[in-house]
């Protein structure tokens, strides 16, 4: 048995692989690229032109699967729908060949369905797709309300060919279609999704990437290793790639662009939909943003020439973090991560392990509401990256550019 098939075997049994839900075809026996999109009520012409109009060399080397998902409680107009789109997609190929596959992931559990199932669903498919061909591929994770570019597929497959565990794939939200107030919304929320990664950057925090589940990618072997795809209703990419991102060899992806939608959703707690949702009903902005000073003294903690943090007192160390740890029950086990490394160098890397995404996430909440209260969106930008007062279409095109400049990206 080759190493994927073993990893393949090891993971269906402990971590719940569901083949009843798989497809039935065959792989291609060169599949290189699977790209997984869950889809609960969506209009996926939009998405399926796009991915047609992806420039590929050979198709045989891409598979598209469409996780059509819903719960036991849904009705039947939503049945419906979801079974004529199987009947529609389902083993046929977009215009440059690549097949389409459908999942009919219906009548799932109500307290399980969401879009974190069906991820994994898809995820998982595609793992056992890959192993029955014995190639170690790209599982590619996109939403149905998205567009792509067109060298999408010819970077994916170039990126296939490295050997990475995972990628950030660059993404733009349309900020020019819309009513003015609804580009204002757009263009704020993209701000503040892209300052919370480069302030995290500016701190020396080593897994600072977007978490955003249309746009990002993962070796099937690195999937498997991790557990796979969790099942959370939201924010079941973070979880997911804050789980992947410390295995390394993870990259941020400048070269190819995912175009999520900005529509307004009720479905999910958080993300662009969301967000939008909030906005609009005046209960949630994004005018302000977390405060540069606790980016500072989150960089105390993880700047190179900082490994002395393991030979520092509680009293030297940034009062936002010790007062952080004595109110969330950690400090103990801060001081326990001391105690079992013998050195400076292993006690980086445990505490760089131990700090992980969620945590850093419950600090900087932790500062905004007792230490540094949010800042004016321009006066956080200014104080952080120095950017002058311009329009705030201007200041997201400075965070792009930043973006594409990435230090961390592999191509």
């Amino acid at each position: 048995m080759t190493s994927l098939n073993k990893i393949t075997t090891f993971y269906n049994g402990r971590f719940g692989a569901m083949p009843e839900y798989f497809p039935k075809e065959a792989p291609f026996p060169n599949l290189k690229l699977s790209i997984v999109i869950p889809s609960y009520e969506e209009q996926l012409e939009g998405i399926l032109k796009s991915l047609g109009h992806s420039k590929v060399s050979d198709s045989n080397e891409v598979e598209v699967i469409l996780v059509l998902n819903h719960s036991e409680t849904s009705e039947q107009s939503v049945r419906d729908f979801h079974a004529k789109q199987y009947s529609n997609y389902h083993n046929t190929n977009l215009i440059n060949g690549v097949q389409v596959l459908c999942i009919q992931a219906f009548d799932l559990p109500k307290k399980k369905a969401g879009v974190g199932l069906a991820r994994k669903i898809g995820m998982d498919a595609a793992l056992n797709r890959f192993a029955t061909v014995d190639h170690d591929g790209l599982i590619v994770c996109l939403d149905g309300d998205c567009e792509v570019s067109t060298e999408y597929l010819t970077i994916l497959l170039k990126c296939e060919k490295a050997k990475i565990n995972g990628l950030s794939i660059a993404f733009e939200h349309d900020v020019n279609s819309f009513d003015i107030q609804r580009n204002k919304q757009i263009i704020e929320y993209e701000i503040f999704l892209r300052y919370y990664v480069h302030a995290l950057r500016s701190s020396a925090y080593p897994h600072a990437f977007h978490t955003i589940g249309s746009s990002m990618a993962s070796r099937a072997s690195a999937y498997a290793k991790i557990g796979g795809m969790n099942t959370r209703k939201a924010g079941e990419d973070f979880y997911f790639l804050h789980k992947l991102i410390p295995q390394g060899k993870f990259y941020d992806l400048t070269t190819a662009t995912v175009f999520p939608s900005a529509r307004v959703s009720e479905r999910v707690p958080f993300g662009t939909g969301r967000a939008m949702m909030e906005m609009n009903a005046g209960t949630k902005d994004f005018e302000t943003l977390y405060n540069p000073k606790t980016f500072r003294d989150l960089g105390i903690l993880f700047f190179d020439e900082a490994d002395a943090l393991f030979g520092l007192s509680l009293k030297d160390l940034p009062k936002s973090f010790v007062t952080f740890l004595n109110e969330s029950g950690l400090l103990k086990q801060f001081e326990d991560l001391k105690a079992r490394s013998k050195d400076s160098t292993q006690f980086r890397k445990n505490f760089n392990h131990w700090m992980d995404g969620f945590k850093v996430l419950k600090y900087v909440h932790f500062c905004r509401d007792n230490f540094y209260p949010n800042l004016p969106l321009e006066q956080a930008l200014e104080g952080l990256f120095g950017f002058k007062n311009q329009s705030r279409k201007g200041l997201l095109e400075e965070l792009r550019e930043m973006d594409e400049k990435s230090t961390f990206s592999y191509f």
